[in-house]
């Protein structure tokens, strides 16, 4: 009979389906930003009970309560690996479309976006012909990505800021799949933009590297399709860990020498569309890392000597002595102009590649010249989305260029102005950088600026120190009379 009794608890316990407590935690911990710093949202805690099984003896209710509370401590001990994030809904109110993929979901948060399933059987059929490019090794490069992969996929989850409602192996395959696309992608990009530079017609494909019938191929072949691709691999929310993408490039090297880092075949797909030169490429990607593709694009803008100075601009913003708004210029483009501060473009640096090679010396201020093209307010606003989300040992570089940008450009006069002065040059030929934005040419750019600007909270200024020294220039005193004559 104790048997019985025994075999109907065991019953009992398997119907109950204990919830892990983080599964439960829903809710946003820090409304600024939505984000938890447990990697998931967090649901009302003052109404979470803990899930305890009742049907167990009150002694084995205890022991499942402690059972929870050590997997709780357990969760929490782990370094958090946080790095892809929801984009807030106050910056997806402002501009949704810069954040949505248009035609391709990466990783978990879009996998379910039923407008963006169709192009399920194109990832697919680029993991076949990755694990292929060896045909000797396919099988064996299949089941060797598909376990290195599976060890991996808790791991992966941590990275999310949200909960994956997903089982282990429907998340691996997603990663499985995704990360293949991606390689395979770049490996093809790579070859074509070899080929166009070379000028060559006919190529022999007997290069490992070139894949079969790639000339055939309807996504690599068709410009359009791979701008909406730069677009879509570029955006916070479509991510999948860095770690995953090396991984299933190392076991594919095995296979197949590879001439590049995984690293530079990345900045390679994205250098058309953000105007990186090659000299740039060849040097960032020896040295720049991150947790994803935006990561990586990210850091490719921020040098690393940058992080240094940037210890003490908490300090700065105590020690204001006069009192400054520490978010630009307190003048736009042409009151400076006015004031006797001279504008010059440094056509020599490429604001995409350094956005802070900007130096004020003699009453001139010499800035970086920035391209805008089709890319421009995608990149913008999903970096500065990955500064405002990254809490922790993150700082606001892109944001900082942001409004530098929106306290200079104020009206299309200003606009103009930087044009003359080869600081900003227009590759959309007058379209508006920011469609819907109003307006026309010069005038679209300012209100773009101001739009960037909007909902970001600044945490620090990198430019604090150039727009005080702008403001107060020393030891040139009719800068200073003509300032006070004109600014305002």
């Amino acid at each position: 009979m104790g048997g019985n009794g025994n075999g109907k608890r065991k019953k009992r316990r398997e119907k109950f389906n204990r919830v892990n407590l983080f599964e439960r935690v829903r809710e946003p911990y820090d409304e600024e930003y939505n984000v938890s710093p447990f990697g998931r949202n967090i649901e009302q805690c003052d109404e979470t009970e803990y899930p305890v099984n009742p049907f167990l003896t009150k002694t084995e209710q205890h022991d499942e309560w402690i059972v929870l509370i050590k997997e709780m401590l357990e969760e929490v001990k782990r370094p958090s690996k946080l790095s892809i994030y929801k984009v807030p809904n106050k910056l997806v109110k402002i501009k949704e479309d810069a954040y949505t993929p248009n035609i391709v979901s990466i990783g978990p948060f879009h996998h379910h976006n039923k407008e963006l399933l169709a192009f399920e059987e194109h990832k697919r059929r680029y993991m076949v012909h990755l694990l292929a490019r060896t045909l000797e090794a396919e099988e064996a490069n299949r089941d060797e990505c598909a376990n290195a992969i599976l060890g991996l996929v808790e791991e992966a989850r941590r990275c999310y800021s949200e909960y994956i409602d997903l089982d282990k192996h429907k998340l691996a395959m997603i990663l499985l799949v995704d990360g293949c696309f991606i390689l395979e992608l770049f490996l093809r990009y790579s070859v074509i933009e070899n080929q166009e530079e070379k000028e060559e017609e006919d190529v022999v494909n007997d290069d490992p590297v070139v894949p079969r019938g790639s000339s055939i191929d309807p996504i690599i072949n068709d410009s359009r399709i791979v701008a909406t691709l730069q677009h879509d691999l570029a955006l916070l929310e479509n991510q999948i860990p860095f770690f995953v993408l090396q991984t299933l490039f190392d076991l594919i090297n095995k296979s197949v020498t590879l001439p590049h880092t995984l690293t530079k075949y990345a900045l390679l797909f994205f250098q058309s569309a953000l105007g990186f030169s090659d000299e740039s490429v060849a040097s960032k990607s020896l040295d720049v890392t991150g947790d994803h593709l935006l990561h990586i694009l990210h850091n490719f803008h921020v040098p690393k000597t940058l992080h240094k100075g940037l210890k003490t601009l908490h300090k700065n913003h105590e020690d204001d002595p006069h009192g400054l708004q520490i978010y630009g210029f307190t003048d736009c483009a042409t009151q400076l102009l006015k004031a006797g501060i001279q504008l010059h473009g440094n056509t020599e640096a490429i604001a995409e590649e350094n956005f802070f090679a900007i130096e004020f010396h003699d009453g001139v201020v010499k800035m970086s010249s920035l391209r805008i093209h089709e890319a421009t307010e995608s990149i913008f606003r999903n970096l500065i989305a990955f500064e405002q989300c990254n809490i922790i040992g993150s700082s606001h570089c892109i944001a900082s260029y942001a409004f530098l940008m929106r306290s200079i450009l104020r009206s299309s006069h200003d606009v103009d102005l930087l044009k003359e002065k080869k600081i900003i040059k227009d590759l959309n030929g007058g379209d508006s950088v920011a469609a819907g934005s109003g307006g026309g040419g010069g005038e679209d750019l300012a209100i773009f600026f101001k739009s960037l600007c909007e909902g970001v909270v600044l945490k620090d200024f990198y430019f604090s120190g150039l727009c005080e020294e702008v403001l107060f220039p020393k030891f040139d005193c009719s800068i200073i009379f003509r300032r006070n004559c004109y600014s305002r």
